[in-house]
């Protein structure tokens, strides 16, 4: 179903909320498809910077196809990449501003 929802141009990613000895953060993680490569955006902020926003860190990649992105994902804080899904809506980043 995501390889279904990238090819029609949808954004699907995951936000979580991730609790670092008592420090919060949350870790986003999304992929579109733009013309013919899978924009993926990748970072993690601590909710104490957000309002300032001041990322830990902040990744970009192109990929030209989906196996590529599943083969290079980061599997952090117990996330696979099937759990990965529609964003109802909601977009984590614009990938038009990285093409």
């Amino acid at each position: 179903m995501i390889y279904r929802k990238l090819q029609s141009g949808k954004q699907v990613g995951i936000d979580k909320r991730i609790d670092k000895s008592g420090v919060f953060y949350w870790y986003s993680y999304a992929v579109q498809k733009v013309d013919d490569y899978y924009v993926v955006y990748e970072c993690e902020i601590a909710e104490d910077n957000m309002a300032m926003e001041e990322y830990e860190y902040e990744n970009v990649n192109k990929y030209l196809s989906v196996e590529e992105v599943e083969k290079s994902f980061p599997s952090r804080y117990g996330i696979k990449f099937s759990d990965i899904g529609s964003l109802k809506g909601q977009y984590i980043f614009n990938p038009y501003f990285y093409c």
